[in-house]
C-alpha cells in the first residue's frame, strides 16, 4: 500500500458510491422531470389551441348576432314604410328623433340620410 490507513481506502470506495448513487438518481429522475415537463408543455399547447378557438367561435358567434340585429333593422323599416298609411304626414320632430335613433344603428351608419352618429 501507499501509506494510508485501511480505513481511508474503504472510505474513498464508499464515498464514490454514494456519488454513483447521487448521479444515478439524478440521472434518472431528470428523465422522469423532462416527461413531465413534457407533458406539461403539451398541454398547454392544447389548452392555448382550444382558447383560440374558443376565442374564434366567440367572435364569429358575435358578428352573426349583429347581422341578425341589422337584418331586423332593415326588416322592421320595410315593414314600416310598406303598412297602410306609411304616405300620411309625420310630424318633423318625431321625424327627426325616428331618423336619428335608426342612424344609431350599424344597419344605418352607411345610410345617405344618416350623418355620422357615434354607435350607441
Amino acid at each position: 500500500m501507499t501509506g494510508l490507513p485501511r480505513w481511508a481506502g474503504a472510505a474513498v470506495a464508499i464515498a464514490a458510491l454514494i456519488a454513483l448513487g447521487f448521479w444515478l438518481s439524478a440521472a434518472l429522475s431528470g428523465g422522469k422531470r423532462a416527461g413531465v415537463e413534457a407533458e406539461l408543455n403539451a398541454g398547454r399547447a392544447d389548452a392555448g389551441i382550444a382558447s383560440g378557438q374558443d376565442a374564434a367561435n366567440t367572435v364569429g358567434a358575435a358578428g352573426g348576432r349583429e347581422r341578425a340585429i341589422d337584418q331586423q333593422t332593415r326588416d322592421n323599416e320595410h315593414a314600416i314604410r310598406n303598412a297602410p298609411g306609411a304616405d300620411a304626414p309625420v310630424d318633423a320632430g318625431v321625424h327627426g328623433v325616428g331618423l336619428d335613433r335608426l342612424c344609431r344603428r350599424a344597419a344605418y351608419r352607411g345610410d345617405p340620410r344618416c350623418l355620422q352618429q357615434p354607435p350607441s
